[in-house]
């Protein structure tokens, strides 16, 4: 599993303590020995009075700290026992013995520094998981609705649990072998309505790096609101959106009145956005040998189950029906969808900077700073073709600007994704900002195996499910103050 923020900035914490107990240990041990060369040291009361001394001054302290106290330890109980050549000697091959143990590791810290420094410079560009660990991590209780940038680990989520505690065999291990094992959680076949869905409950630890993988994968769901669920259904309140000619949230409304003046009434409307788990089953078929070996393989799963959730989710909280599945923004009611220029034929123009144009200014401009463009590779061609001509004579600037390998639009960020329409379809292209969106995530993956599909090839089929839904928090387009301009978090380029 490649390396991430988090991993980064405890392991760089760890490597920091580390050194310094690691020139404590070192540093007794080399001095010790060494003492042994000299005079005086066949008394074994002063080596034990010297190995105190070391102790004391040196726990806590940093290592240029130690090799300032190893020099100042020239004397014990007044009497002369180590030489100072001999110090300075014993300092200088503990530095080589840690700088040898260290060098291998700083291509590995100078990668995840320059990481750590583009994705706070770019901010969303980078994984909003990894992301939301930079930021100043605020006290949410777990199964407590998470914002945008706020951490969306699985622990974070819902609690601590039990992990898996047999050290000798993996849960995957457990699972695939077939045989009873005391910590395998067996799913009750049938729960909350939903029939044939027994299998083994995914321990924490398990479920939260499937999580994280999937996390690293997604666009939608590490910007968008995430409510953890702990039940099929939850309900959320939400505020009609309305029309801000008439009034404001669908019914709020306010005067400047003068003193002792009779108020109008208000009523602004209140909806309810109800998130209904809905279930998502992963299959995944792999050969016995595999199973076999699994220590090796466990990881692969991991991957596989991570990026395979990641990449159904997305698919449907962009293009879902909301039939059965979460209702993805491309079919949601308050998506704005602009028209093409006219005499535009998608099918062979398939984008113009006219459409473009109209699509930034349809967003709601309170979403402008957090939108990203999410593009389809089959668009590419034609975005990169794409230039505003400057005058006669004079040069093109290239709508589609690339900076250290980030591409961008009008200064939003460009993410390509498969899982929208082909080029020249309505939805090829969106402008959305994703933390408008709500994403129900249930607690409780389940994880089980069949020998039986697979028997002729040898093969084992396994099956993974996990349930979640989402739509946005708009009901609708908002109508500005105007009467006529129509503004959204979503925007679309039609047929």
């Amino acid at each position: 599993m490649k390396p991430t923020i988090k991993s980064f900035i405890n392991a760089r914490a760890m490597l920091r303590d580390a050194a310094g107990f690691k020139l404590i240990d070192e540093g007794r041990r080399l001095c010790l020995r060494d003492v042994g060369t000299i005079k005086n040291t066949k008394d074994q009361r002063k080596n034990s009075k010297f190995s105190e001394m070391l102790n004391k001054n040196c726990i806590g302290k940093s290592s240029g700290e130690n090799c300032k106290h190893f020099l100042q330890l020239n004397n014990c109980d007044g009497e002369n026992i180590m030489d100072m050549e001999l110090i300075k000697n014993t300092i200088g091959e503990l530095k080589d013995k840690i700088d040898n143990k260290l060098h291998p590791m700083q291509d590995q810290i100078d990668a995840l520094e320059r990481a750590l420094s583009m994705m706070e410079t770019r901010g969303l560009n980078g994984s909003e998981a990894d992301y939301a660990i930079l930021s100043k991590k605020k006290n949410i209780k777990p199964l407590a609705l998470r914002g945008p940038s706020d951490l969306k680990t699985y622990d974070s989520l819902f609690g601590k649990s039990v992990d898996w505690q047999d050290k000798d065999i993996s849960f995957f291990q457990a699972v695939i072998s077939g045989r009873h094992h005391p910590g395998l959680k067996i799913q009750d076949s049938m729960s909350e309505g939903v029939p044939g869905d027994g299998g083994f409950a995914v321990l924490s630890e398990t479920a939260s790096m499937i999580h994280s993988v999937s996390l690293e994968n997604e666009i939608v769901m590490p910007r968008a609101f995430v409510q953890p669920m702990k039940s099929n259904e939850i309900t959320i309140p939400a505020m009609q959106i309305g029309n801000h000619a008439v009034s404001l949230f669908g019914g709020f409304r306010a005067y400047y009145k003068s003193e002792l003046a009779e108020l109008d009434q208000a009523n602004p409307k209140v909806r309810a956005l109800v998130l209904a788990a809905e279930k998502l089953t992963g299959l995944l078929q792999f050969s016995n040998e595999l199973c076999e070996d699994i220590v090796g393989g466990e990881d692969q799963i991991i991957q596989i189950c991570g990026k395979g959730l990641a990449w159904y989710r997305d698919r449907a909280f962009l293009r879902g029906t909301g039939a059965g599945m979460p209702l993805g923004i491309l079919n949601a009611d308050c998506t704005i969808e602009v028209e093409p220029e006219i005499g535009q034929t998608r099918a062979t123009d398939p984008v113009q900077y006219a459409n473009l144009a109209k699509m930034v200014g349809s967003i709601h401009p309170a979403s402008f700073l957090k939108s990203v463009w999410v593009v389809h590779p089959s668009l590419v061609p034609a975005l990169l073709q794409l230039v505003i001509e400057i005058g006669t004579g004079g040069a093109h600037i290239r709508v589609l600007q690339e900076t250290a390998g980030q591409f961008t639009i009008m200064t939003r960020p460009v993410i390509f994704s498969e899982k929208m329409e082909t080029a020249g379809s309505r939805g090829d292209i969106l402008l959305a900002d994703f933390s408008q969106y709500c994403v129900g995530l249930r607690s409780g993956m389940r994880f089980d195996k069949s020998i039986h599909v697979g028997f002729k090839n040898d093969e084992t089929t396994a099956r993974l499910i996990e349930r979640h839904d989402g739509q946005p928090l708009w009901d609708a387009p908002l109508t500005l103050e105007d009467g006529v301009t129509r503004v959204s978090p979503f925007v679309t380029l039609g047929v």
